[in-house]
């Protein structure tokens, strides 16, 4: 997905139309058009407006054009935000969300059924399916869970 995928994804998120889009920004809605066709790119000033009005920054927009994994094309605005907040964190709060997630994970996995890939070996004369079971490491160090354990049990203390 390109930037100008991008864009529509972002202004139909908003529920904007082109001409919206367009009228915010300050170009033609044929201009919008072309930036999601990827006929044109929009200049520097207009990309600053399209930030603004799509409320995405400049990662969103060049995120895949960046050489990032085609597994995070889909990735949706909610999942952005979250990744925004997540980059904020110091590195203990990294490191909670990191081992929530985690557990959180395996525990999904494990009540999944199991995963099966399916990869073809071509040989020129014979191309044959190859099915292998995998299951990922989930290893998580117990004092990593017993410590987030105790974290999340302790009192908050609020701010007066």
């Amino acid at each position: 997905m390109g930037i100008g995928k991008r864009i529509k994804e972002a202004r139909e998120n908003l529920g904007l139309t082109q001409s919206e889009l367009a009228c915010l920004v300050g170009v033609t809605g044929s201009a919008i058009t072309n930036y999601e066709k990827e006929t044109s790119h929009p200049k520097e000033t207009v990309m600053y407006r399209l930030f603004e009005a799509l409320e995405v920054d400049a990662n969103y927009l060049f995120q895949d054009v960046a050489n990032i994994p085609d597994n995070t094309a889909n990735i949706t605005l909610f999942e952005f935000d979250r990744i925004k907040k997540y980059r904020r964190l110091d590195n203990y709060g990294k490191r909670i969300v990191d081992l929530l997630l985690d557990e959180e994970y395996r525990r999904c996995i494990e009540t999944a059924p199991s995963v099966t890939d399916i990869s073809v070996y071509e040989d020129t004369e014979n191309p044959q399916p190859v099915i292998s079971k995998r299951s990922p490491d989930l290893s998580l160090p117990q004092e990593d869970l017993t410590a987030i354990k105790k974290t999340l049990e302790q009192p908050r203390i609020k701010k007066a």
